[in-house]
């Protein structure tokens, strides 16, 4: 058996279930709020009516969707602000196969209805898609995904990709948060 199909949290919605016992990655998503919020802005400036966002190791539990109720707010207030109608949304939920996706799909529902609650933001179409795999391979095509979040999955990297570190492209670290700033040509 491979390492992929080992590792994974502990799915469903018991008492010692990942769901049930990561209050401490609620807290690192929601300190990270103003870093996310930041970067949705910038991306929408230049991609006005279609936005990719992926969430690499989204496990199975409220934080995922904590996670894409920050980028829809964002999204639904920076629009609410501008005056402009928002951009479809494609969210990707990424995680080994041996997460517990039967459980994060049966919770859509309920955040579906959250989200059609806030009534501080702009409702922002979106759709969800899950995508099992690793992602120290390739999951996407090339320049289709405009923004990756991963805040508790990425210590499981051994070091940095070579080919992150050269090219075009600048990466910054600043506060341990990853950003890529890619020229857009208009």
């Amino acid at each position: 058996m491979n390492v992929e199909e080992l590792l994974h949290m502990k799915g469903g919605a018991g008492d010692s279930s990942y769901a049930a016992n990561s209050k401490h990655q609620a807290k690192a998503i929601l300190n990270i709020r103003p870093m996310l919020e930041k970067a949705i802005i910038e991306v929408h400036k230049h991609l006005p009516e279609k936005m990719v966002v992926a969430d690499l190791g989204c496990s199975s539990g409220p934080n995922t969707f904590l996670m894409l109720t920050e980028v829809l707010k964002t999204i639904g207030k920076q629009c609410q602000r501008l005056g402009v109608e928002p951009p479809e949304m494609l969210l990707f939920l990424n995680d080994l196969p041996g997460n517990d996706f039967n459980t994060l799909f049966q919770s859509i529902n309920v955040f579906e209805e959250s989200v059609r609650a806030e009534k501080d933001a702009m409702s922002v179409p979106h759709f969800i898609a899950g995508l099992p795999g690793s992602f120290y391979g390739r999951l996407f095509p090339s320049q289709s995904v405009h923004i990756f979040h991963s805040s508790y999955s990425l210590h499981w990297i051994s070091q940095v990709c070579a080919h992150i570190t050269t090219g075009k492209r600048t990466f910054c670290n600043g506060t341990s948060v990853t950003v890529i700033e890619i020229t857009v040509t208009e």
